[in-house]
């Protein structure tokens, strides 16, 4: 009798905990069409959206020019080496050296002056590059407040996922549509590195 009295105990305090445990208003089911995250494809959003094309092309055009002044030197010294030798002849030993350490300290001095000119273009590429995922940024939480998605991931790291994760082109239709209302009213060009310093006469 005892024993079954205290079975009886047992099964009801059982009862009552799992009652509060699986308690379904303390664990809402999630809702089937929620996204937990999206996708983005960065190198596709920087190389097919308007902003992106146009920093991509300032960039290309800097890196260019500087190319050409290169070619340029580089043919202005084999002009002048040519020169120098064709002196040796006519100059004495200790003449020649001297000229030719001369040109020699001209043209380290260039390669390190066109060196470092190479080095502020790749920083202010990056810069350019940083301001324009910058400026992505807010289009991104607007998706996220629409979708009720909790992040954004790059696709990149991904091994696969859903296609109707994927929100590039939307980001770039809204990234377009910003770019072309600033550019209709004269708005900020592509943004550049306002700190870098021109290169020393």
């Amino acid at each position: 009798m005892l024993r079954a009295l205290w079975g009886m105990v047992l099964w009801a305090t059982v009862q009552t905990a799992s009652a509060q445990v699986f308690d379904p208003q303390a664990y809402p089911v999630p809702q089937p069409d929620a996204k937990p995250f999206l996708v983005l494809e960065q190198d596709r959003l920087l190389a097919d959206s308007l902003l992106g094309k146009a920093i991509q092309a300032g960039n290309e055009a800097a890196a260019d020019s500087l190319r050409r002044e290169g070619q340029s030197l580089d043919r202005q010294f084999e002009e002048e080496e040519r020169q120098l030798t064709a002196q040796r002849e006519v100059l004495t030993p200790d003449e020649f050296r001297v000229l030719a350490d001369a040109f020699d300290e001209k043209v380290v001095a260039t390669r390190q002056a066109q060196e470092e000119r190479a080095a502020v273009l790749n920083r202010e590429a990056e810069a350019r590059q940083r301001d324009f995922f910058r400026r992505v940024g807010p289009i991104l939480l607007e998706i996220l407040e629409e979708t009720g998605a909790s992040a954004v991931i790059e696709q990149r790291g991904l091994l696969v996922s859903k296609q109707d994760l994927n929100i590039t082109d939307e980001v770039i239709k809204r990234l377009d549509a910003v770019y072309n209302a600033e550019q209709a009213t004269g708005g900020a060009p592509p943004p550049a590195d306002e700190t870098s310093a021109e290169p020393a006469d």
